[in-house]
């Protein structure tokens, strides 16, 4: 029977300035028996962009990393028709203090010491795992599928966008960020087609842009401990309403022309529950701020 799947990996050393600097280029192939790919990575440290492009490989990664420091390991499995596949960047514990201090406290420099480019295609869609420690990472899910997505930052600066501003191809269940002492940006958020939107602020900060009109109602649960988070609406009004868990410390803002209809309760001046693109914000705030924004 010939196999529906299989994983290519070409792996070359090269020697940059004394170092033992590897490439690697990861590829997996797949044919119509394939309905979904779900896709884990989990990066301890260095540089990772994913990007879209045409083409017939689910999955398309090329990236390069110093072996005494950094250990890759990519996987694939079938299961039922959905393709599992899976990239670890793992940190062996033989890089000095002062590098890691200068990744934890450079975290939006370029790491070209370990760097990864990760292709997707509009073959299937996409159920994504993108776990960051420290480091940078850029994600772009322009005009792909993508039904669920859950982005975590340990201490890494990450970035989220659809740069060509075209949509997700179907509407996304639900996008989960989770920030712990790093900083997560994510613009044209409308552009997910997020029903759900669930997020998690320890220390750092997150940001979430909607660039226009929402296509469609969302559901955004957000908790912040000491950190920050920031929601960047469209001038044009849009129906919002944000519901506040009380507070006794707090710093929380919403742009001028909301209303407060009750206690901790406020919703723009188009609102309303019958809106078919509603944006439903319910925030749990501790000691951190909550501020909403028109562009």
């Amino acid at each position: 029977m010939q196999k529906l799947l299989f994983l290519l990996a070409i792996v070359g050393a090269v020697g940059i300035e004394g170092l033992a600097q590897t490439k690697k280029h990861f590829t997996v192939e797949g044919d119509e028996s394939c309905e979904k790919v779900y896709f884990k990575l989990k990066a301890s440290s260095g540089t990772c962009e994913i990007r879209t492009r045409m083409g017939e490989l689910p999955i398309n990664i090329m990236g390069n990393h110093n072996e005494e420091y950094i250990t890759s390991d990519f996987g694939k499995q079938m299961s039922g028709e959905t393709l599992h596949a899976w990239l670890n960047l793992k940190d062996n514990g033989k890089e000095g203090l002062g590098s890691k201090l200068s990744k934890i406290f450079g975290k939006k420099t370029t790491d070209t010491e370990n760097y990864w480019n990760i292709y997707f295609t509009d073959y299937k869609p996409y159920r994504l795992d993108l776990n960051y420690g420290v480091g940078k990472a850029y994600i772009d899910l322009s005009d792909i599928a993508v039904e669920n997505c859950k982005i975590t930052s340990g201490n890494a600066h990450v970035k989220v966008g659809y740069l060509s501003k075209m949509q997700n191809r179907m509407e996304m269940d639900t996008m989960t960020v989770s920030v712990d002492m790093g900083d997560v940006e994510i613009e044209r958020l409308d552009l997910a087609r997020a029903k759900n939107i669930l997020a998690e602020v320890g220390f750092g900060s997150l940001t979430l842009d909607f660039d226009e009109q929402p296509l469609m109602p969302s559901d955004i649960w957000a908790r912040v401990g000491a950190g920050s988070l920031t929601i960047n609406l469209p001038l044009e009004d849009i129906p919002v309403i944000v519901r506040m868990k009380d507070t006794s410390y707090r710093k929380f803002k919403v742009p001028e022309g909301f209303e407060k209809v009750k206690e901790n309760v406020f919703v723009s001046s188009s609102y309303s529950p019958n809106a078919p693109n509603v944006l439903t914000f319910n925030i749990d705030l501790s000691m951190g701020s909550v501020v909403f924004t028109n562009k």
